[in-house]
């Protein structure tokens, strides 16, 4: 996608959010309190491996760990300088230490709280951990519609059904549709927010389509599977979860999809790996139990926000 310099001069057009700002930082203060100190990890403090003979041209991901390392270093320089800070955070999300990267936005946040590439950055983060309202927060300074990133976007749409919002979710999802057309993940969130609106056969129409658009990934047929149970169509939901899930556990959600279809539009919907913890059968336990088990009525159903697709990232910087 293409990436837009930002101006360095846009002070006046940004005095309308100087409020946004204030509120946002007070609150970054208060979690950097808590904020772990030792943001460099172990793997940025190690030097390269070199007492080995062999040649082989380095993978991705001796890349990386070098890209980490380098970036982690000019940011122990400099911590107050915001491309080094990026860099490192997304080099450390790439690796998994997504905790140590958040901690690492979250600092240059309260220096850089205005810019929009960092706020995107660190409420793309915050949402994949849970943590909603940072999300919300951030996403929104980050949502710029001169330069609009469907990242973004559709990360709000995100936080809007984590906060059981669905129906405004949709034009957020359908905004970062125009911006990325045939995106499998857009699509995925898109159509799963008219499921839980109540139209599981609009969703149904836009995962088929979401399912071969390239870079779909199992989470798209998952939810396809859970859209056809939800409208009775056990047989179908089974063959095509079975592609995902074990043939056991397929057969399982099967039986547990038939104990929704009443489902509610503001009832929360687990995804279809999580009706194994309740249907699951076990050679020990007789069938009888487990349908028993399952007949649960929909307002007990467990929350779960999953079926949701909010990794959204393109490739870290490495060094050259």
């Amino acid at each position: 996608m293409t990436r837009f310099e930002r101006p360095r001069s846009q002070t006046l057009p940004r005095l309308p959010r100087l409020g946004t700002f204030a509120s946002l930082t007070a609150s970054l203060l208060l979690g950097a309190c808590s904020a772990s100190t030792d943001l460099l990890p172990s793997i940025a403090m190690k030097p390269s491996d070199t007492t080995t003979g062999d040649t082989t041209p380095d993978t991705p991901q001796t890349e990386l760990q070098k890209a980490t390392i380098y970036w982690g270093q000019q940011y122990a320089k400099n911590p107050a300088e915001l491309k080094p800070a990026l860099n490192y955070a997304k080099d450390l999300k790439a690796l998994g230490e997504k905790s140590k990267a958040l901690s690492v936005l979250q600092q240059a946040a309260l220096i850089h709280g205005s810019d929009q590439e960092l706020a995107g950055e660190y409420g793309r983060l915050a949402l994949e951990m849970d943590q909603v309202g940072v999300a919300n927060q951030m996403l929104t300074v980050a949502d710029d519609p001169a330069k609009p990133d469907w990242r973004v976007v559709s990360a709000r749409g995100t936080v809007m059904a984590k906060q059981g919002k669905y129906a405004d979710a949709v034009p957020f999802y359908e905004r970062a549709l125009t911006l990325s057309p045939d995106n499998p993940t857009v699509m995925n969130n898109l159509a799963m927010a008219y499921a839980m609106t109540g139209d599981p056969k609009k969703a149904e129409g836009i995962l088929r389509q979401a399912l071969v658009a390239p870079g779909a990934t199992p989470k798209v047929r998952e939810n396809l599977a859970l859209v056809l149970g939800l409208q009775g169509r056990y047989d179908e939901s089974k063959a095509i979860a079975s592609g995902v899930l074990s043939t056991d556990t397929a057969s399982a959600n099967a039986s547990y999809l038939k104990q929704m279809v009443q489902l509610q539009p503001t009832t929360a919907m687990p995804d279809a790996k999580s009706f194994a913890s309740n249907t699951y059968v076990s050679p020990s336990q007789p069938r009888i139990e487990v349908q028993r088990a399952a007949a649960t009525t929909t307002s007990s159903l467990p929350v779960s926000q999953s079926v949701w697709q909010t990794t959204t990232d393109q490739s870290p910087p490495l060094v050259r």
